[in-house]
């Protein structure tokens, strides 16, 4: 990473308008102060999309996207933050410091990254020139053939072929001087043990390039062409290649990702390829490893919305499962797409076709919780009382999470109907499993330093008006601090000490402002804007800066004030805690000592004024 001073990077943001620089992506109409338009990074109809000439700053209120021109840049090129600072240097025309040079280390590292890049670029020209004019690879381009891959799909995802003999790609490298030690730290030869030199590591299979979300070409996937094994063989993890946080097609799918408003997941790159030889651009694969968290939120940088697709049989269905969770906790809306028995998405495409695709398979996708229970359906005996007793303590534990009354008493008069059984022994299970579930709740949150409860908050706000207070107590607090009327150091130490937040990114927030003015930097709010790695905290303090700032002459009597409400939210949530555990201890002893504490709290309470 090049470390440019500030002074160039202010240079660098001021000489690129950011009217003008997301006007060259977005159709901008002036309303007002701001600009407006459709927004790039989520599909919408009606723009939501401002940018601010005065503050020189982006905010979507659709999606909460927002930040400086650097952001933008980063966030459409999917680029780093100095590729950024390059990229708008170039455009206006600065030339980059001597000073931005960087240090001998990285300058080896990044040396070595741009060597691997053209590494694998010849290999992906090898392996495609083998598949086009091998003869022994006919019965690869026979293969493709026979899959529905056209040479068009062929050439545009520079298929290839790597011939069966063990040493066919070192003798290659040789010929063409390219550095045997640079392929085998991308893992496409393998060193012998017994003997000097090496040998190739994927012989007479398919290669299909692996690229990151810019484009270039990181890894490799090769099949077989018979019944050997491993049937997919990927290359070995490298500095260019970690599985785990990568998706297959992603740079080819972005486009038709952002057209369409949603991405298909499904499990290994031939589903990937079927797909898009039949013109449905929005398909993302995992490589055929289970789905990971940071493979989830990569894909929420492009989306929101995500229909899961894996294969119909017992395996893949378990593996959509795990996939759930992970894609839940990732913020994303998720839909279960179901084939039919036995096939995978590539089947379904060539056996019935692209419109039984998208319209029975991908159409029908089923919502998170009717797959959940139609999953929990399979796992008990429905024609048996107990195995139906067993399924509806299940379900209800599922439903008991849900926070929508009406879709709960929806789920339970359906399950009550499919099984023949009364509604309210339904609604009975339900409630008990409600009321398990918010002991849980208790026992995990503890008191107010936890931030699921934060979480839980701000969930509530928008139908709560007296927690709404307190965001808006918050929201002014940190305009306050950003816009350096306050002792913010001060402010910031006695918050982070309370640990109330009734926004969940705050508390990263908090700690992060801190930490700065502790280093001794002045508070800036888009230098950070353009260093946060994690997604939510960035947007929360784009939301911040967005806002009108606040001018006023009595800021510090104000910021008291607003820390004082938060005070309260504490008392709040601790009141609210106690009460529910009387709701439903029965132990005596316990109960009154619960009920001290409740006084206790109450008193403190109205002692504080509210």
């Amino acid at each position: 990473m090049a470390f440019f001073p500030e002074e160039f990077i202010e240079q660098v943001r001021n000489a690129n308008d950011i009217t003008e620089v997301i006007g060259e992506y977005v159709q901008l109409e002036r309303r007002g102060r701001n600009f407006l338009g459709l927004c790039p990074f989520h599909a919408e109809k009606t723009p939501s999309f401002n940018v601010n000439p005065e503050k020189q700053l982006y905010y979507c209120f659709g999606c909460h996207a927002g930040g400086t021109v650097f952001n933008f840049v980063m966030e459409t090129q999917k680029i780093s933050f100095p590729e950024a600072v390059r990229a708008l240097a170039m455009r206006a025309n600065i030339p980059l410091p001597e000073t931005a040079a960087k240090s001998p280390a990285v300058r080896a590292q990044q040396k070595e990254k741009q060597l691997l890049y053209r590494v694998n670029q010849w290999a992906t020209e090898y392996f495609h020139r083998q598949l086009r004019q091998m003869p022994e690879a006919e019965k690869a381009r026979d293969y493709l053939a026979r899959r529905g891959f056209s040479s068009d799909l062929v050439q545009e995802m520079k298929l290839g072929y790597a011939p069966a003999g063990w040493t066919d790609l070192v003798a290659a490298a040789e010929r063409s001087r390219v550095p045997l030690s640079a392929l085998a730290k991308l893992g496409l030869i393998v060193p012998r043990r017994q003997q000097e030199g090496y040998y190739d590591r994927f012989r007479a299979r398919v290669m299909i390039p692996i690229t990151d979300e810019r484009g270039r070409i990181v890894a490799f996937g090769g099949r077989v062409l018979d019944d050997s094994q491993p049937k997919y063989l990927n290359s070995p993890e490298s500095v260019l290649f970690d599985k785990g946080r990568l998706l297959f097609g992603l740079h080819y799918a972005n486009p038709f990702i952002r057209k369409t408003g949603s991405a298909i997941l499904v499990e290994g790159y031939m589903d990937c390829l079927s797909a898009w030889q039949f013109g449905i651009g929005h398909v993302v694969g995992t490589l055929g490893t289970a789905l990971t968290i940071a493979q989830a939120r990569l894909l929420k940088r492009y989306t929101d919305h995500v229909i899961l697709c894996y294969d119909a049989d017992g395996s893949g269905l378990q593996a959509a499962l795990r996939g759930l969770d992970i894609l839940l906790k990732a913020g994303l809306q998720v839909r279960v797409a179901i084939l039919p028995s036995g096939q995978d998405p590539d089947d379904c495409l060539r056996q019935q076709g692209p419109d039984y695709f998208l319209q029975e398979v991908i159409g029908k996708a089923q919502p998170v919780v009717d797959f959940q229970l139609a999953m929990l359906r399979k796992e008990h005996d429905l024609n048996t009382v107990d195995g139906k007793a067993r399924f509806v303590k299940a379900a209800a534990s599922l439903l008991a999470a849900l926070d929508n009354e009406v879709a709960k008493t929806a789920y339970a008069q359906q399950i009550a109907h499919d099984l023949q059984v009364p509604e309210s022994a339904v609604l009975a299970e339900l409630a008990k499993q409600a009321r398990a579930s918010r002991s849980k709740q208790r026992d995990k949150l503890g008191n107010s330093r936890n931030t699921t409860r934060s979480m839980e908050l701000a969930m509530m706000a928008e139908t709560d008006p007296v927690l709404r207070g307190y965001q808006v107590a918050e929201d002014k607090l940190l305009n306050l601090i950003l816009s350096d009327q306050v002792n913010g150091q001060e402010l910031l130490l006695a918050w982070q000490e309370l640990d109330v937040y009734a926004y969940p990114a705050d508390r990263e927030l908090v700690a992060l402002l801190l930490e700065e003015m502790q280093a001794g930097q002045v508070l800036d709010g888009r230098r950070l804007l353009e260093r946060i790695d994690n997604r939510e905290v960035a947007e929360r303090l784009a939301q911040v800066m967005w806002s009108e700032n606040i001018e006023l002459e009595n800021a510090a009597i104000v910021a008291r004030d607003c820390l004082d409400k938060l005070k309260h939210l504490a008392i709040h949530q601790a009141i609210t805690a106690v009460q529910e555990k009387l709701r439903i201890e029965k132990d005596t002893v316990k109960r009154k000592q619960l009920l001290q504490e409740l006084q206790t709290l109450l008193e403190k309470q109205k002692g504080m004024g509210h």
